[in-house]
C-alpha cells in the first residue's frame, strides 16, 4: 500500500467507533481503512445489515480487516453497545428536535480530550447511510459533532465522515510537525546561500539588469529574501549555481 511502512509499529487509539445499523459491506471495510490509517482499532457494529466476513468488506479494507478486523464487536441494540461508554459523541448534519450540545469536530476534540480523563471511554457514533441517526439515537450522546458541509449537498458518505473524525482525534493527540522539509538534513547554511545570492547580484550587475539606481537596493533585497526564506537544500543550490553559470557562459 502507497504511503505505508511496514516496518513501523502502530500506536493504536483508544476511543471506539460505533457503526449503527450499517447497510453496505463496502462501508464496513472503508471505515476499517481510514480507522487504521489513524490508528483506531476498535469497532462497534450495533444491528448491522451486513454479515462478516464479507469479501466486499475485506477487498475494500485494503488489508485492513486482516489488521483489526478481530476486534469487531457486534450488538443487538445501542443501549447494550454503549455501556461502558463514558462520554459518547454522535455525528448528525441535520437539526434535531433536542437540546443538545453541538460543535464542529475540531473544538470536540479539544473539550473531550480535556475533560474525559479515560480515552477507553470514549465512542463516537455514525449512523446508516441512508437517514443517519435518529433522534432517540441523538438522545443518548453527550454532545453531538456536526461537521460543516456545503449546506446544498450536505450529506457525507459515511467511511468520510469517519475519515473526518479519526483525523481531527489523531491531530489534537499527537505532536505533529505542521511544517517539514523533506531534505531537512540537506538544508543549505546562511553562508552557501549568502554566497550564492551575493554572485547572482554579483551577475545581475554585470548584465545591467538594475537600471533604476533609486530602486536598486530594494530589489537586491527582495531578491535575496527570495533564496534565504525558502530554506533551499544544498542539492538545490548546485542546482541553481549550475544555471547562473550557464547564462553566464552565453
Amino acid at each position: 500500500m502507497a504511503g505505508t511502512d511496514s516496518s513501523q509499529g502502530i500506536k493504536f487509539q483508544k476511543p471506539c467507533i460505533i457503526l449503527n445499523e450499517v447497510q453496505l459491506p463496502e462501508n464496513v471495510g472503508m471505515v476499517l481503512r481510514t480507522m487504521l490509517n489513524f490508528g483506531f482499532k476498535n469497532l462497534r457494529l450495533v444491528n448491522p445489515k451486513v454479515t462478516l466476513p464479507n469479501k466486499k468488506t475485506i477487498s475494500s479494507s485494503a488489508g485492513a480487516y486482516d489488521i483489526i478486523g478481530k476486534n469487531i464487536k457486534t450488538f443487538n441494540s445501542l443501549e447494550e453497545c454503549i455501556e461502558d461508554i463514558e462520554c459518547l459523541c454522535a455525528t448528525s448534519v441535520r437539526k434535531r428536535d433536542l437540546d443538545s450540545f453541538v460543535d464542529e469536530p475540531r473544538n470536540t476534540m479539544k473539550k473531550i480530550s480535556k475533560n474525559v480523563n479515560d480515552a477507553n471511554a470514549i465512542g463516537f457514533l455514525f449512523g446508516p447511510e441512508k437517514a443517519g441517526l435518529k433522534n432517540s439515537d441523538l438522545a443518548l450522546a453527550n454532545m453531538v459533532i456536526s461537521i460543516p458541509t456545503n449546506i446544498a449537498f450536505g450529506s457525507l458518505n459515511l467511511a468520510m465522515s469517519v475519515n473526518l473524525i479519526c483525523y481531527e482525534w489523531y491531530l489534537n493527540n499527537h505532536n505533529i510537525k505542521n511544517l517539514h522539509h523533506y531534505h531537512e538534513k540537506d538544508i543549505a547554511n546562511k553562508k552557501e546561500v549568502t554566497f550564492f545570492s551575493n554572485r547572482l547580484v554579483e551577475i545581475l550587475m554585470d548584465t545591467n539588469f538594475f537600471t533604476n539606481i533609486k530602486e536598486q537596493e530594494k530589489l537586491i533585497n527582495n531578491l535575496k529574501n527570495i533564496f534565504f526564506k525558502n530554506n533551499l537544500t544544498n542539492k538545490e543550490l548546485r542546482i541553481l549555481h549550475g544555471v547562473i553559470t550557464n547564462i553566464k557562459k552565453k
